[in-house]
């Protein structure tokens, strides 16, 4: 008997400390979902929704704040406010009704187009990636909807002449080549391009277009910038016939002319209550069965309020952490931030450096200059000539160097390593390659204009 009791308990704190564990490294959202579904498991907890007009002196600290933002942070403080008044804060971007596929179907609607076709028009424009491409296969298509290939292509091409140009492309290629035709430039150099040299375009080789259609370079870097104000991604823009996901940030450092605050936005998820009808009732007469079920319920709700108040407090620690090694950062912006590791965050605030990695996880950080998710301020460090260095300053810098070189003579990786150590900054031609490449920009030679 024993034995069985102190497996059970073994059993019990394991699965406290997994909730623990789970709670930590849930975003906020995630955490108000959870919370929502321990409501429909435990009668003992209630959700109690919390509105940012409840805390009138952060709010008015945040105003304070306001009057000193540019217009997007004006934006943003704009729609909390609305929040506490019962503003819909995932409804920002639209609902369905300003989707890509409703944008597609009423282009289509009143066309005389019958039924069916209204069917398998509606089942392309669900089917669309995100780019807007339809990459289904066309017998693929006629196979599910029990029509004939004919019919799928018949209704593909149909769509393919809507707005926006170069929607249901099976590819990038064709996703050009529409918005070209639709340019009437057909027969010219741009569709010659595109057609049979766009990974040689994608690489810059211009002089090797020229060479193999027998045209001037100048002539090919025309009909590149052409091509280059094409749209990639017709669907970039439209919501996805849904609610999209916005992020709220999960604290907030405000500078004030004394120091630093923080605030928490706990307001985004419910407040875990004790329902007190239960509790009575566990006081009062009830059978031993219902009220050993209504203890154990009790001591798991407020278990679930221990692991939230946990999570906000390890929150709030390494936000403090980060505020006191990065107060430049949050006067200066990125090009002051130190390089600071989780693992000197974990001996600074004596947790495992696996705590610190889950409270990081999908946490966001809202100051002045923007959105930052925590994990931006743990940076590596970099050989500097008198300290260490963030690799953030080191991709600034790298940045500001091949913004200001001469295009027609770009610097090499092995030129720009020999430029940064100059700066004082002492890394590879390997690393430097790593970070342009991070940085999503071109080598050399796709960086040369002719």
């Amino acid at each position: 008997m024993e034995a069985y009791l102190e497996q059970s308990q073994r059993q019990v704190l394991s699965q406290e400390m997994i909730q623990s564990v789970e709670i930590l490294q849930m975003s906020a959202q995630e955490l108000s979902d959870y919370i929502r579904e321990q409501t429909l498991e435990n009668p003992l907890i209630d959700a109690e929704e919390q509105y940012p007009q409840n805390k009138d002196e952060e709010r008015l600290k945040k105003l304070e704040w306001l009057s000193e933002l540019d217009e997007q942070n004006r934006f943003y403080y704009h729609l909390e406010k609305k929040a506490a008044d019962g503003f819909d804060f995932n409804n920002i971007s639209g609902s369905r009704e300003s989707g890509l596929k409703e944008a597609l179907m009423q282009q289509l609607i009143g066309e005389g187009y019958s039924d069916r076709e209204m069917q398998v028009f509606e089942y392309i424009a669900e089917s669309l990636d995100d780019r807007g491409y339809y990459t289904c296969p066309a017998d693929e298509t006629a196979s599910r909807l029990g029509i004939s290939v004919k019919e799928v292509q018949r209704c593909l091409e149909i769509m393919k002449t809507l707005e926006p140009a170069g929607i249901c492309a099976d590819s990038l290629k064709e996703c050009l080549l529409l918005q070209l035709k639709r340019a009437d430039y057909e027969c010219r150099t741009e569709c010659k391009i595109v057609s049979g040299y766009l990974e040689q375009l994608g690489k810059n080789h211009l002089p090797l277009i020229a060479k193999e259609l027998k045209i001037p370079v100048k002539e090919v870097m025309d009909a590149q910038k052409r091509i280059r104000s094409l749209n990639p991604r017709p669907a970039q823009g439209f919501g996805n016939g849904g609610i999209s996901r916005y992020i709220i940030p999960d604290v907030t450092v405000v500078k004030f002319h004394h120091g630093f605050e923080i605030l928490t936005n706990d307001y985004v998820y419910p407040a875990v209550r004790i329902n007190e009808d239960y509790v009575q009732m566990m006081k009062g007469e009830c059978p031993e069965e219902t009220k050993e079920y209504l203890c154990q319920k009790l001591g798991q709700a407020r278990k679930l309020q221990e692991n939230i108040r946990r999570r906000n407090t390890t929150l709030m620690d390494i936000t403090k952490c980060i505020l006191d090694v990065h107060q430049e950062f949050f006067t200066s912006g990125d090009k002051a931030l130190r390089p600071f590791t989780m693992t000197e965050a974990a001996q600074r605030l004596d947790l495992s450096v696996s705590t610190v990695s889950r409270a990081v996880n999908e946490k966001y950080l809202q100051c002045c200059y923007g959105l930052f998710p925590l994990s931006f301020f743990f940076a590596k460090s970099i050989s500097g000539k008198d300290d260490p260095v963030s690799a953030v300053k080191v991709r600034t810098q790298l940045g500001e160097l091949i913004k200001n070189e001469d295009k027609k003579k770009p610097y090499s990786d092995s030129v720009l390593a020999e430029l940064l150590a100059v700066q004082g900054l002492k890394i590879s031609r390997r690393t430097v390659a790593k970070y342009r490449e991070m940085m999503e920009i071109a080598d050399c030679r796709g960086r040369k204009e002719f």
